[in-house]
């Protein structure tokens, strides 16, 4: 009935974009990646054993993160985890888990394997959806956009 995407430190910026493509998809998404404690904990309470939480974490592994997934697998709902490999807590905790591969080749993790498998997940489930509604433009709002002129067309360039 319900997605909630969560994800702590660098991984919630992965969050904030899963979260904000599937909404395209016409899905009722929570995102739960940004904001304030008392926001996480407030929306996180609401979660039922209908609802999906996905949740994504690499290390050095949110607490946050582990937090949401344990009360939305205790609440009875499904959980996807996104991590690093089986090693890792997310992956002991979801209900079905998908892993990537991160390096830490500076100071910064690398978050490219992660973002692919994010954009591969947001592609599948466009082509189911968007199949199922038949108009693949207008289902992604690409005429409010023009009409707002959210990006730069190809007259303004």
């Amino acid at each position: 009935k319900h997605i909630y995407v969560t994800g702590g430190r660098l991984s919630g910026i992965a969050a904030a974009m899963l979260a904000n493509k599937l909404r395209y998809l016409n899905l009722q998404v929570h995102d739960l990646s940004c904001g304030t404690v008392g926001d996480y904990i407030d929306q996180t309470a609401l979660v039922q054993p209908e609802d999906l939480v996905i949740a994504i974490s690499f290390p050095r592994y949110s607490t946050r993160t582990l937090e949401a997934m344990n009360f939305a697998k205790a609440r009875g709902a499904q959980v996807v985890g996104l991590t690093d490999g089986p090693m890792s807590p997310v992956y002991a905790t979801s209900t079905v888990c998908l892993t990537a591969r991160t390096d830490m080749a500076s100071f910064v993790d690398s978050m490219a394997a992660p973002l692919s498998v994010i954009n591969a997940l947001i592609v599948a489930l466009g082509l189911v959806y968007f199949i199922l509604a038949s108009q693949f433009e207008s289902f992604i709002m690409e005429g409010i956009w023009d009409e707002y002129r959210v990006y730069v067309g190809k007259d303004r360039v």
